[in-house]
């Protein structure tokens, strides 16, 4: 509940916490709290397409992004740039990173090793 205004417009978030009414799921995707709507039954098959589009990246870029969207919440506007880098610097040099490069060249998918 914390968060909840900070997600959605302040009015319905206070509604939502004062009347207990339930969100229906469309209403959520409007409002930006769910990402994908799936059919009734086939919400497993929706989160794993997610999940295998997500894992076809590099998994240091995934840990790296996921930490910069994170974590930038409570950068200042004169630092941010300084902050993402020194998160981005240890994935742009690593062996991921020429593996990408050289998979690209050869049109090939990466073969990912976390290093």
């Amino acid at each position: 509940m914390l968060r909840l205004p900070e997600r959605i417009p302040y009015a319905i978030a206070m509604e939502l916490a004062l009347t207990g009414d339930n969100l229906p799921a469309e209403r959520a995707h409007e409002l930006g709290l769910v990402n994908v709507l799936a059919e009734p039954g086939t919400a497993l098959d929706a989160a794993i397409a997610l999940a295998e589009k997500i894992t076809a990246n590099g998994p240091l870029a995934v840990v790296a992004t996921k930490r910069i969207i994170t974590e930038s919440r409570g950068w200042s506007p004169d630092t941010m740039f300084a902050e993402q880098m020194k998160i981005l610097v240890p994935v742009f040099t690593s062996n991921d990173a020429k593996e990408g490069a050289i998979a690209f060249a050869e049109r090939r998918r990466p073969r990912w090793t976390g290093t």
